[in-house]
């Protein structure tokens, strides 16, 4: 069931990735835009810890536990920050609001799922932690290319913006706000990710 159901984690995630990859080149968008996108980012980080688990269930190792916790953390703050904040925020049809569903519902549903209900569960320890460097160094991109290259987003139905998510538009809300949104996401990454790493021992360790 291990195998399987990461295996379903990984087919689902090549189909969203893959689909929204082709249509966005097909519709003559910008497949730089499109790959920079933390949700796209996270999905590529489950879609890699899905193959792995599938071919080995029992796999550890300081290399996979970051991987593991980084996947299973920014794909859990996807889910959250989308249907909390994001949601709404844009209107898909046809086989795009299909692609939207499994970025957004579907696969952290089911990766949070997989973790909790399924062994054998990545014995993880704070070595996991350098998984941060991945959100750290997103965000530092983000902010730099929305000054340097100056992207087009559309972060709504209606407005763009030079940032993929309107709460990072220090243009649109000020350098506080920003700030402050990205200290809130941070806590909330750390939080999730210390409920993941206790999660991950056994209970008489804990």
């Amino acid at each position: 069931m291990t195998r399987l159901w990461h295996g379903l984690i990984a087919a689902l995630a090549v189909f969203a990735l893959v689909g929204q990859g082709v249509l966005t080149i097909d519709r003559d968008r910008s497949f730089a835009n499109y790959v920079s996108y933390f949700t796209i980012e996270s999905n590529v980080l489950v879609l890699a810890a899905a193959v792995l688990i599938a071919l080995r269930p029992d796999r550890g190792g300081t290399a996979f536990g970051i991987l593991r916790l980084g996947s299973l953390t920014a794909i859990t703050i996807t889910g959250i920050v989308y249907a909390t904040v994001l949601a709404g925020n844009a209107s898909f049809s046809g086989i795009e609001w299909w692609f939207d569903k499994i970025f957004h519902y579907v696969v952290p549903a089911m990766s949070v799922i997989g973790f909790l209900a399924f062994r054998p569960r990545t014995r993880l320890d704070r070595s996991a932690l350098w998984f941060l460097a991945f959100p750290i160094t997103w965000l530092i991109y983000t902010l730099v290319r929305a000054v340097v290259v100056e992207p087009v987003y559309a972060v709504t139905t209606t407005t763009n913006a030079p940032v993929p998510y309107d709460f990072l538009d220090a243009a649109e809300h000020g350098a506080v706000f920003v700030t402050f949104a990205c200290v809130i996401i941070t806590v909330a990454m750390l939080g999730l990710a210390t409920v993941y790493l206790r999660l991950s021992r056994p209970t008489a360790d804990l």
